[in-house]
């Protein structure tokens, strides 16, 4: 999986638990504080107010779904 963020750098990551620890760990610890911006088969993209970094994850479509799934799970996301 890889993550572009808004300032041209991007990360891969070698597997979907690597990733889901890079996004939570750019919360800084705050739960729902993420918002989802777009999801599709290719990618999935989400913004945290606290870094201010929009994240565009890409990756195969069952990695980005169970991603998005455990982000909804763990309480990562904006109910607003």
């Amino acid at each position: 999986m890889t993550i572009f963020r808004n300032d041209s750098i991007y990360f891969d990551f070698p597997n979907k638990f690597k990733c889901l620890e890079y996004v939570i760990d750019g919360c800084l610890g705050l739960k729902k504080s993420l918002r989802l911006i777009e999801k599709d088969t290719e990618h999935l993209t989400v913004r945290c107010p606290v870094s201010g970094d929009y994240m565009e994850i890409v990756g195969d479509v069952e990695e980005l779904q169970w991603l998005d799934e455990e982000l909804h799970r763990r309480g990562w996301y904006r109910t607003n």
